[in-house]
């Protein structure tokens, strides 16, 4: 996943579990959702932290080596020739 990649994630898994506040459910059923909801934030908050990660990596002023590995491992490699 690209940066971007991981941010759309983090926004689509944020909307999903605002969505679930608007579900019926049995009472009994709470808990639950609420471990799902919870879970959920979570694996956004990761997306979103790995889109912050990977744009810092990306606009450091770093030596060509790196700057490569970090392009290669943001999935945004500069051409072919770039690659390790």
């Amino acid at each position: 996943m690209t940066s971007t990649d991981h941010y759309l994630e983090a926004e689509r898994l944020l909307e999903h579990a605002a969505s679930m506040l608007n579900s019926d459910i049995h009472p009994g059923d709470r808990a639950e959702l609420v471990a799902r909801q919870a879970l959920t934030v979570a694996m956004a908050h990761a997306h979103a932290a790995l889109a912050d990660v990977a744009v810092a990596g990306l606009s450091a002023h770093l030596d060509a080596a790196d700057t490569r590995a970090w392009r290669r491992v943001a999935g945004t490699p500069v051409d072919a020739q770039a690659r390790d």
